[in-house]
């Protein structure tokens, strides 16, 4: 484990997880990943190693094939993965809010059918809400599926940002059932939706049209879906509960502010690796960069923030992990995790100077990853509102 942002209560299954999952981001992830991402590759190999190291069931019950860890162990594996790449970690994270959601929500035959192939990797899962006019305001969801009378629904309409769109086989979406509910989001229904990898009209009236060009966040495929009379089935219907799509949903986007923030903090420990090592390498009149006490004071700084971070993600996935409510302690973590790692970010950047405006340096790499976690499962700005009111409820006056 990294010198910062030390775990301690873990047990010795969970110690040996991580660290297993770290030998393998420096053997395997750090030294391939600047190629990849420069040339926005999928990570394939990465990918079939991570099957091979039960990854994809690390959260799964074993009596479904999968590991059955905690989220607190999953979000220290994403912390190391995002650490060598943020677009590995990317690549198990919607698979498991998805798992997760079927985990808690699903119908035993709905566990029964896609637990198992989801902890070999067999079935991969991706996660929807999102439409090109909606942003965060989830509740007005225009994507419908209308009820024929006959045990299926016609769904049509659009979604946007599906992270392992292309890739995966099995996407939990939300959209909108005419539940009769006085309540917009009492009216939203989670479909999971089987489809082969790959794009364009990968099955009838469902239509992938092809990767979206990022900023950063490069090798794994971002997508929009498209829905233009789909036909679903009743079954289909995670929990086979119509208006319960909007609960189960932000059960699930939980789990993703915990992975956000695990990914930050993985972003922003190897921001400061970089940045410690080669503040002791360049030397400025006379001596190393890192004995001018301007530099020296950024880069205790940075640990710090790093190590906050890294502690309010634990919290947060120890309380989900409890069954206590955990939104304020993950808007927190999100929060927090997020805006330290585009600081830090930015501090290791301002530390390499010139050279970290070059490709050849892997900071920059991590410029262009950073702000993606500034948006990615709730602005800051989300957060802020989540948190503010939870806090005006606690200490109502």
């Amino acid at each position: 484990m990294t010198k910062l942002a030390q775990t301690l209560g873990l047990t010795e299954f969970q110690t040996e997880i991580v660290s297993t999952v770290r030998q393998f981001v420096d053997k395997e992830v750090i030294p391939t990943a600047q190629e990849l991402e420069h040339a926005d590759t999928y990570p394939q190999a990465i990918v079939d190693a991570m099957r091979e190291m039960g990854l994809f069931g690390l959260m799964i019950p074993e009596e479904y094939g999968g590991l059955g860890e905690s989220l607190l162990t999953y979000a220290l594996c994403v912390e190391e993965l995002a650490r060598g790449w943020m677009s590995v970690s990317g690549v198990i994270n919607t698979h498991f809010i998805v798992a997760y959601m079927i985990r808690q929500h699903g119908t035993d035959a709905q566990k029964s059918y896609y637990l198992p192939k989801m902890a070999t990797g067999e079935t991969r899962g991706a996660f929807s809400m999102s439409e090109p006019e909606l942003g965060s305001d989830v509740a007005a969801i225009r994507t419908r599926a209308k009820d024929n009378g006959d045990g299926t629904y016609t769904i049509d309409g659009q979604k946007m940002w599906l992270t392992n769109g292309g890739s995966s086989t099995l996407v939990a979406t939300l959209v909108r059932t005419d539940e009769g509910a006085d309540k917009p989001h009492r009216n939203l229904t989670a479909f999971l939706v089987e489809k082969p990898s790959g794009f364009g009209e990968v099955v009838p009236g469902l239509t992938i049209p092809g990767k979206l060009d990022k900023l950063g966040y490069k090798g794994i495929d971002t997508t929009e879906l498209i829905f233009d009379g789909y036909r679903a089935q009743a079954t289909d219907i995670l929990g086979e509960a119509p208006g319960q799509g909007f609960f189960q949903m932000m059960d699930g986007v939980e789990v993703g502010r915990v992975n956000v923030s695990a990914r930050a903090c993985g972003v922003g420990i190897r921001a400061f690796e970089l940045a410690v090592r080669y503040a002791q390498q360049r030397s400025t009149f006379g001596k190393p960069i890192a004995d001018h006490q301007a530099i020296a004071f950024q880069l205790a700084e940075m640990a710090t923030k790093v190590e906050a971070a890294h502690l309010m993600m634990v919290n947060a996935a120890r309380l989900k992990d409890s069954g206590e409510r955990n939104d304020v302690a993950a808007g927190m973590a999100k929060y927090f995790a997020s805006e330290v790692c585009a600081e830090v970010t930015q501090q290791s950047f301002r530390i390499h100077g010139g050279y970290g405006y070059s490709k050849e340096y892997e900071i920059e790499r991590l410029m262009r990853d950073a702000p993606f976690l500034l948006i990615g499962e709730g602005t800051s700005e989300i957060q802020k509102n989540i948190i503010s009111k939870r806090l005006l409820a606690d200490y109502r006056v």
